[in-house]
């Protein structure tokens, strides 16, 4: 409809004429096909009963002795009727004497139960013809004809000719209506042209030409005469003009900025009602006068619920009324706002602890306005920071007992070093004491004690006994030989065996003083964690390289420094075991960059970090060994940070090596850093 309101008035017109001129038609046509269908139906009646009538007569003598042949014989005579599809012969008493057709149609029959007369049933009509014999009824006459075949026909005919009847009324109504239309659309259009050319070039000294008298010719003199109150509307309107676009610019300005302000109010709202945290606002005598969606849902209030007769203090437990009174609002008065922690009450009458801002709004004279609050629910963050600070515990504990476990573990392996070394000196001193030629000796003599009172005769004339002397020499530079190495082992026994001492030693007393925070000298500390370290690097051939300048005293726990450079050397080592080159070698540094911290760097030129994995070696259960747990460095980084201090690594990629940095904090800086 839009569309066809929008074609040209000519078009439109057609298009009436030739549905007009086309409904017509079909109605005509449609009245006459029912009157048609009608007539040919009564006629079909009639032609029914005629032939029903009298195909009855001729049955009477079948029907009267029952002969199924001359009966079936006359029925099929009624074949020659294209419009009878069934027929059925039955005597008196409803016996079937003869029938030709559908056995479906036969059954419409009996199913019917009509006694005589018509019956219409959709398309078709059944006939009941009763069977006289001297004025008595012998029997039925049933025939059954079907319209359909008729109508279908009959339908036909009239839809070629309604076909052919349209096409030529319609082309000769677009004949007649194209020529006879443009007297009534030629003024319209020509005034519609006038009225275009008036609303495209705003020229309202146009006139639209008169053609007639009729309804169009009155229509063409009032728009004449409203062009001519437009031209002298529009000579006036045009001096006011500039004064009215100066007014309307500046109303326009006004409902933008007061559209503006609207938006940023709504925005506003939105974001209040939105927000999870409490936004109340109440005069100052304290009567609330607002309250968010998130405050009545935690106060237990319905959205439509009067709040005029709570005071915003109803909402707090006594204790948070004292301190909004004591101090908040004094502060908020002075200052224009306060910030601090309070509680409030929710619907079942619990403190909830909340972060509260109490903000005081002023209007332009100074005076206070009204005051609003923002209360923040602190009941997870409490729990959280509660859950936390007992996860730090739990984790700094842990990576106690692993510092513990890796100083024990440098220790058992330096341990172990040295046993191997007590061990081969032991396997010696038993080997030469096997080889030992003390039974020598003891042969010797007893040769000696078996020529006594002989022995000086023994000694000069006998060829062995000559030999005696120079054998006994040779056994006394052997002895003194054997017993320099023996004691040359012994005493290596007994260094090894002090070392161990002193490996063990340093271990309680670390163990000792752990959780104490010390002033220690950052060198001596790295001395003693190379030390324990020192055999295993000797036994990898690892170089070490130390670079020690003078730093001052720094303020750590003693436990805590040795687990991080135990745990930072024993990384180097792996690094360097995994590169396979030949020069491994480690260098550690001590330095002070600067008067806050000291810096203790453990540099190796091992197989290096990738630049994806810098960023997750502090993190926790991250490896790149086979056997690591990925919890050394982690927990390394949280030591150093809980001494004030950091754990940091640098690498130029795989195959450069790998530095990593403790930075320590001075003596004279700790106990700020601790507080």
């Amino acid at each position: 409809m839009i569309n066809l309101r929008d074609r040209p008035i000519r078009q439109k017109i057609m298009l009436v004429i030739m549905l007009i001129s086309g409904a017509v038609l079909l109605i005509a046509f449609a009245a006459l096909f029912y009157f048609q269908a009608y007539t040919l139906r009564q006629q079909l009646a009639h032609e029914l009963s005629v032939v029903g009538e009298i195909t009855a007569h001729n049955c009477s003598a079948a029907v009267m002795f029952k002969d199924e042949d001359a009966a079936a014989e006359i029925l099929s005579g009624l074949k020659t009727m294209p419009q009878i599809i069934s027929a059925r012969l039955e005597t008196a008493d409803r016996q079937r004497l003869a029938v030709f057709g559908a056995r479906e149609d036969e059954k419409d029959i009996t199913s019917a139960g009509l006694r005589s007369g018509f019956q219409v049933r959709g398309g078709r009509i059944l006939l009941a013809e009763p069977v006289l014999l001297n004025g008595k009824r012998e029997g039925t006459l049933y025939l059954l004809a079907d319209l359909a075949a008729m109508t279908s026909q009959l339908l036909r005919l009239f839809g070629g000719i309604f076909a052919l009847v349209l096409v030529a009324s319609l082309l000769f109504a677009f004949v007649l209506s194209s020529q006879f239309q443009r007297f009534i659309t030629n003024p319209i259009l020509r005034l519609a042209g006038t009225a275009r050319a008036v609303a495209g070039d705003k020229d309202y000294s146009v006139r639209a030409t008169k053609e007639c008298d009729d309804e169009l010719g009155v229509l063409t003199d009032a728009f004449n005469k409203m062009l001519a109150q437009i031209q002298a509307q529009d000579s006036a309107l045009q001096g006011a003009r500039t004064k009215l676009q100066e007014q309307v610019t500046a109303l326009r300005r006004e409902i933008g900025e007061r559209e503006r302000a609207e938006a940023a109010h709504a925005r506003l709202a939105a974001i209040l009602e939105a927000t999870p945290d409490i936004v109340m606002s109440a005069d100052p005598s304290g009567t609330a006068f607002y309250l968010n969606h998130a405050g009545r849902q935690i106060l237990g209030l319905e959205d439509g619920t009067d709040i005029s007769r709570f005071k915003t203090l109803d909402f707090h437990p006594d204790w948070a009324r004292g301190i909004i009174s004591d101090q908040a609002l004094p502060k908020a008065l002075e200052e224009g706002s306060w910030a601090g922690e309070t509680a409030i009450l929710n619907r079942a009458g619990e403190q909830v602890h909340v972060s509260q801002v109490l903000i005081a709004h002023r209007n332009p004279e100074g005076e206070v306005e009204y005051l609003s609050s923002v209360l923040r629910d602190m009941t997870e963050r409490r729990e959280a920071e509660e859950a936390l600070h007992e996860s730090q515990q739990k984790l700094l504990e842990t990576s106690r007992l692993a510092g513990m476990a890796e100083v024990a573990t440098g220790v058992l392996h330096n341990v172990g070093n040295v046993l191997n070394s007590v061990n081969v000196s032991a396997s010696l001193m038993i080997e030469k004491l096997r080889r030992s030629k003390a039974p020598k000796l003891a042969q010797a003599a007893a040769l000696l004690t078996s020529q006594n009172g002989n022995l000086a005769n023994y000694l000069t004339n006998d060829a062995s006994g000559r030999k005696v002397p120079g054998y006994l020499a040779k056994l006394g530079d052997f002895f003194v030989a054997e017993n320099a190495e023996l004691l040359e082992e012994a005493d290596q026994l007994g260094r090894n065996i002090e070392h161990i001492k002193e490996v063990v030693a340093m271990q309680q007393s670390y163990a000792k003083v752990s959780g104490v925070f010390e002033d220690l000298p950052p060198q001596s500390l790295v001395a003693d964690a190379i030390a324990m370290n020192l055999s295993a690097l000797e036994r990898h051939g690892i170089k070490l390289d130390q670079n020690f300048l003078a730093v001052p005293l720094v303020r750590v726990d003693r436990h805590k420094v040795l687990q991080i450079l135990i745990n930072l050397l024993r990384n180097a080592k792996h690094a360097l075991g995994e590169s396979l080159r030949s020069d491994k070698c480690i260098t550690v540094s001590v330095f002070a960059p600067n008067e806050q911290s000291a810096h203790i760097v453990v540099a190796d030129n091992g197989i290096g970090i990738s630049a994806e994995n810098l960023t997750r070696v502090f993190a926790h259960g991250f490896t790149t060994k086979k056997e690591g747990h990925g919890f050394g460095l982690h927990s390394g980084a949280l030591a150093a940070r809980a001494m004030g201090g950091s754990l940091s690594v640098a690498s130029a990629g795989l195959g450069h090596g790998t530095s990593f940095t403790l930075e320590l904090p001075i003596a004279s800086h700790s106990s700020q850093t601790r507080t």
